[in-house]
């Protein structure tokens, strides 16, 4: 008998986040397992879910971190409430977690972290995007740390060219994450667990989704999955 395929449970905004659901179960898909989509919307439980992807999306509401807030626009406060507990609830049980842009985001909000409020307001030369060649192309280049387990999934790079639809970034790290990949503006590209012996954490600022013909943006899903047989 075939094994049965890891279940993933999606979290998107109930608003736009079909774009993002679509892609990302095609990332998964292709990766070998199957998805769920968990939003305010649906209301599906999440708990059976073998692992999680927490998806992209619009501002973190600033009263997370305890920040007034002075940059962020087309907050979801459901949202957030939604994903705190997903994501509580797979660090509690130690299920495999992965961030995609907003998602590494509010990773490290869950975390204990902050967050940059408008990245080009920190850092002078970043120029977000949110075109569609924007969403589709990798055009950015980030670094990669040797020490990390991102560095040993990509092959042994240690650049990789990404797309870039964000404005926000993260500031000060939540306590289980360390940086990983950063640009040549010094904007965190990457998060992952400081103990990856103990629990699978992937945050990435980029949308990998959007990129299904590329076979290094795959094994960000392909890793995923492998996390949940272990």
């Amino acid at each position: 008998m075939a094994a049965k395929k890891p279940l993933i449970g999606v979290t998107t905004s109930s608003r736009k986040g079909l774009m993002m659901w679509w892609f990302s179960k095609l990332g998964v898909r292709l990766a070998g397992g199957r998805a769920v989509r968990i939003s305010v919307a649906n209301r599906r439980p999440y708990e059976p879910c073998d692992g999680y992807i927490i998806s992209g999306g619009v501002d973190i509401d600033p009263k997370r971190y305890g920040e007034e807030n002075r940059s962020s626009v087309n907050m979801e406060d459901e949202r957030d409430d939604l994903e705190t507990l997903v994501i509580s609830h797979a660090l509690k049980h130690k299920k495999p977690l992965m961030g995609i842009c907003r998602g590494a985001q509010m990773i490290n909000v869950v975390g204990g972290g902050t967050l940059h409020q408008d990245a080009p307001e920190i850092y002078k030369d970043f120029a977000p995007t949110d075109s569609v060649l924007g969403k589709i192309f990798a055009r950015r280049k980030i670094h990669i740390s040797k020490d990390s387990y991102l560095f040993f999934l990509l092959e042994g790079r240690t650049q990789l060219r990404v797309n870039s639809l964000h404005h926000q970034a993260i500031n000060k790290l939540g306590e289980q994450v360390k940086t990983v990949a950063e640009d040549k503006h010094g904007i965190v590209q990457a998060i992952e667990s400081r103990n990856r012996e103990e629990m699978f954490i992937l945050g990435v600022q980029w949308h990998p989704e959007f990129m299904p013909h590329s076979a290094l943006h795959r094994r960000l899903f392909k890793a995923l999955l492998k996390a949940t047989r272990s």
